[in-house]
C-alpha cells in the first residue's frame, strides 16, 4: 500500500545555489556532522522523509555511530540517551518536539477536539467537574477550562510532561483549572471526588491491572457520569505476534498489555457502565498521525536543530511510525469508547 505521507510530500528539485536553498541553509543548524557539503550530503528533511518511507531501513538510523563512508551520507545518527552530555536537556527537547508535531500543549494526534467533542455535554450542572487522565502538556485541559462552568482537573503519568504542564496551567491562571499533577495509574486516588466526565487517551494498554483502574474511575463518576477514552487494542486476543507487532512493542516506552475489542466490552459492562459508543477509530487515527507528521516535515526547513533535538525527534518518530505500521497490519486497532454510569 502506498504511504500517504510519501504521496503527499513530493520532493521538488531545486537548483544548486538558488536563493531559496541558501536561505534555508542559513535558517537550519544541524549537528557538526550534518553541515551542508558539496560531496553528496542530503538535507535532513529529505533523509527523514526517506527514513519514514522505509527507503533505507538498514542505513538511515544508526545509534551512537558516525557514517564511515561517503555512501552513508543519508544516515541519521542517534546518540544513546545515556551518552547525552550532562548539560543536554533531554526533557526540554522532547517537549519541544511534541509541541511542534502535535500542537502546543499536546503529545498525541487530534488536538483538543478529539475525544472532547464526543464527551460533551459533560453535565447540566453549574459545578461540573471533568478529569483528564492523559493531560500531556496541558492543551486539552486548558481548552476545557475555557468553559467557566466546568472545573477541570488534569493528571499526567509522565513526570516531565506533568511538571511542564503544571507551569503552563499556572500561567493560564484560570480559577477553574487546577495545575496538572503527576500520578501513577496503578495507584490512582481520587480522594473521594466525583466527576461528571473522565477522559483518557491511549493510557489503559500500558496498565497491567486495567480492570482495577477502570473500577476506580467508575467509582469516581457522578450519577450518569461519563467515561470517554481511546486506547490501542488487539483486533483479536491472539493477534499480538509477528515482526510488525514485535517492532511496535519494542518502541513503546512502557510494558504493554493490550486488551482485545471483546475483552473491553465485557469488562466495561461488568462495571455497570452503559457503552454508548464503541468504535474502531483506527483509520481516522492513522490519518491524524500521518497528517501531523506531513505538516511537521513540510516545515523542517524552519526548525533550528541541535543533536539533542534530533535524538528526541527520532525517538518520537520511531514510536509513532511503528504504531502506524501495526495499525496498518490490522492486528493493532484504535478503540474509541463513550460509556455512561448506569
Amino acid at each position: 500500500m502506498p504511504d500517504p505521507l510519501k504521496r503527499s510530500m513530493p520532493v521538488k528539485p531545486r537548483k544548486a545555489g538558488s536563493q531559496t536553498t541558501k536561505a534555508r541553509k542559513a535558517k537550519t543548524r544541524m549537528a557538526p556532522e550534518a553541515n551542508a557539503k558539496s560531496d553528496g550530503y542530503i538535507p535532513f528533511r529529505d533523509r527523514f522523509r526517506a527514513w519514514w518511507d522505509g527507503a533505507e531501513p538498514q542505513a538511515l538510523v544508526r545509534k551512537g555511530q558516525k557514517p564511515k563512508v561517503s555512501n552513508e551520507k543519508r544516515a541519521i545518527q542517534l546518540d544513546d540517551k545515556a551518552d547525552l552530555p550532562p548539560e543536554a536537556s533531554w526533557g526540554a527537547a522532547r517537549i519541544r518536539v511534541c509541541d511542534q508535531v502535535w500542537g502546543s500543549g499536546f503529545v498525541a494526534p487530534g488536538g483538543a477536539s478529539y475525544v472532547i467533542e464526543m464527551a460533551r455535554p459533560f453535565s447540566s450542572r453549574q459545578d461540573s467537574m471533568v478529569l483528564d487522565l492523559s493531560a500531556g502538556l496541558g492543551g486539552r485541559a486548558a481548552e476545557l477550562a475555557k468553559d467557566s462552568t466546568v472545573k477541570v482537573v488534569g493528571m499526567e503519568r509522565d513526570q516531565e510532561f506533568a511538571e511542564n504542564a503544571a507551569e503552563r496551567s499556572k500561567l493560564i491562571n484560570r480559577k477553574n483549572l487546577q495545575p496538572i499533577q503527576n500520578f501513577n495509574p496503578e495507584r490512582l486516588n481520587l480522594n473521594g471526588l466525583k466527576y461528571d466526565c473522565v477522559i483518557a487517551r491511549e493510557l489503559f494498554f500500558t496498565v497491567p491491572d486495567k480492570l482495577a483502574l477502570l473500577g476506580t474511575i467508575r467509582n469516581g463518576l457522578r450519577r450518569k457520569g461519563t467515561l470517554a477514552f481511546t486506547d490501542l487494542v488487539l483486533a483479536e486476543p491472539d493477534q499480538n505476534e509477528g515482526s510488525v507487532m514485535a517492532q511496535w512493542q519494542g518502541t513503546e516506552p512502557r510494558t504493554i498489555d493490550p486488551w482485545s475489542f471483546g475483552e473491553y466490552r465485557s469488562r466495561l459492562e461488568s462495571l455497570n457502565l452503559n457503552v454508548v459508543e464503541f468504535e474502531d477509530d483506527s483509520e481516522y487515527f492513522r490519518q491524524l498521525i500521518l497528517r501531523a507528521w506531513r505538516d511537521y516535515v513540510d516545515g523542517l526547513d524552519q526548525v533550528v536543530f541541535d543533536r539533542t533535538l534530533v535524538d528526541a525527534l527520532m525517538q518520537e518518530a520511531e514510536l509513532w511510525l511503528h504504531r502506524v505500521r501495526a495499525i496498518e497490519s490490522g492486528q493493532l486497532r484504535v478503540l474509541r469508547v463513550f460509556a455512561r454510569l448506569a
